[in-house]
């Protein structure tokens, strides 16, 4: 009876406990498969025992089995029920942390002075305020707004005056989730990679997905589409409306875009977009690739090239090359870098230049112009095209600060007047930006 006893229950329990948990169940079929293959390992571990036969080797093995599927779908119940538990955690602990309602922004110091061959140049000085609201709907929706206000120091006068009227809400739309799809429904603000061909708000949607890589970041494709403001049917040869109305804000968008990781510290961008005039069914369309890349631990290089299929200005392109990075987060820190550009005004789908980079016709210091002309026609110098340079510092001299300073030259191509924009008559005319501004984030 002993003997039944010592091979009925001491055997398997030597066995189970080579095995350890329930998930080495290889390590036990081993050793079970060893003991049948040589059965006498039995009686040299344990010379008293009874002859083992294949029966009763089989019938272990098939009580050993039943024992570890039990196991495995014990361990599968217990698992279940602690990612269950996690996820709970995870909400309770959110709507203890996170708050229903969010206010963060920034207020910005602004001094801009512009140059023009011709003109007297213009000096601005404005403060800026700027407030983000987001409300949490639930763990998957949310409502955010963005609200603006200026007041331009230079004049006391308030934001948007000179196109007579206000916005202080910039943006106002809902944001969640659809499976995996994130979604944007309402006005909100749109930007192409290095808004380089986009930087606008949009009237409409958006949905975006991101598909992980091995490189710890996702690659990420976004669909928008709606109503926005656009620049780029100025002077164009079919524009049969008004050739040389600059804004079209009944503009219909789409655009896709995607950001796509290819190395550890590389990423190439592609973004395809098509602007609509209504009324005339006039369509132009813009496409643009780049990259960006660290070349060691503080230089970084950004590069892209875009054109449109509109008969004119239809090419353009940057390159950037950047040393180390200023973080509000993190007091001291400052970067440096260098931008060549070459902008065509019918490449971009929303302004007519980028970086606040602006002729004689456009931007907020027109009216300064106007008083500062020497009796010259600013329409006579309308721009089509900037080529130019821009060197830039960031520094924080404190947590949440950040001080800017970039100076920008280069030439202004302007349109020839008598064929309405069509082409560009090869005159060139010296330009120059300087900007200091002051932010800080709360």
């Amino acid at each position: 009876m002993k003997k039944n006893l010592l091979m009925g229950g001491l055997l398997p329990a030597l066995v189970l406990g080579s095995c350890g948990v329930a998930g080495a169940q290889p390590a036990a079929m081993d050793t079970l498969t060893a003991i049948e293959q040589n059965p006498e390992t039995v009686n040299q571990a344990k010379a008293a025992t009874e002859p083992v036969t294949q029966e009763s080797l089989q019938e272990m093995r098939r009580q050993l089995e039943d024992q570890l599927q039990q196991a495995q779908e014990l361990q599968n119940r217990l698992n279940a029920q602690l990612g269950s538990l996690e996820k709970r955690m995870k909400k309770v602990e959110k709507r203890s942390w996170e708050p229903q309602v969010d206010i963060h922004g920034y207020g910005r110091l602004r001094w801009d002075k512009h140059n023009f061959s011709d003109f007297n140049g213009t000096d601005r000085k404005s403060v800026w305020l700027n407030l983000f609201v987001n409300h949490r709907i639930n763990d998957r929706w949310s409502l955010h707004s963005e609200h603006e206000f200026e007041n331009d120091l230079s004049s006391n006068t308030g934001a948007y005056k000179e196109h007579g009227k206000s916005r202080p809400v910039l943006q106002l739309y809902a944001q969640g989730r659809v499976g995996d799809v994130n979604v944007k429904l309402g006005r909100f603000y749109l930007q192409s990679p290095y808004k380089f061909t986009y930087d606008e708000k949009v009237n409409g949607w958006q949905v975006n997905y991101g598909i992980p890589t091995k490189w710890g970041r996702k690659a990420e494709f976004t669909l928008s589409s709606g109503t926005s403001t656009s620049q780029t049917f100025h002077g164009d040869t079919e524009n049969t409306k008004n050739v040389w109305d600059q804004y079209y804000e009944n503009t219909q968008m789409l655009s896709l875009m995607g950001v796509i990781p290819v190395a550890k510290n590389t990423n190439i961008s592609a973004h395809y977009g098509r602007m609509t005039m209504r009324d005339i069914h006039l369509e132009r369309k813009t496409w643009s690739v780049g990259f960006d890349t660290k070349l060691n631990r503080d230089l970084k290089l950004t590069a892209g090239i875009a054109k449109s299929d509109s008969e004119t200005l239809n090419k353009s392109h940057f390159i950037q090359l950047q040393y180390k990075e200023a973080r509000p987060d993190v007091p001291g820190s400052y970067d440096f870098y260098i931008k060549k550009y070459l902008q065509r005004g019918h490449t971009g789908m929303s302004n007519w230049f980028n970086d606040d980079i602006v002729d004689v016709t456009r931007g907020d210091d027109t009216p300064q112009l106007d008083e500062k002309s020497n009796g010259l026609n600013r329409w006579d110098y309308r721009a089509g095209e900037f080529n130019g340079i821009r060197i830039g510092l960031d520094y924080v001299p404190v947590r949440n600060t950040k001080l800017l300073l970039h100076y920008t030259y280069g030439k202004l191509g302007i349109f020839d007047p008598d064929n309405h924009g069509g082409n560009h008559d090869g005159e060139k005319k010296d330009y120059s930006f300087l900007r200091t501004q002051l932010e800080m984030y709360f």
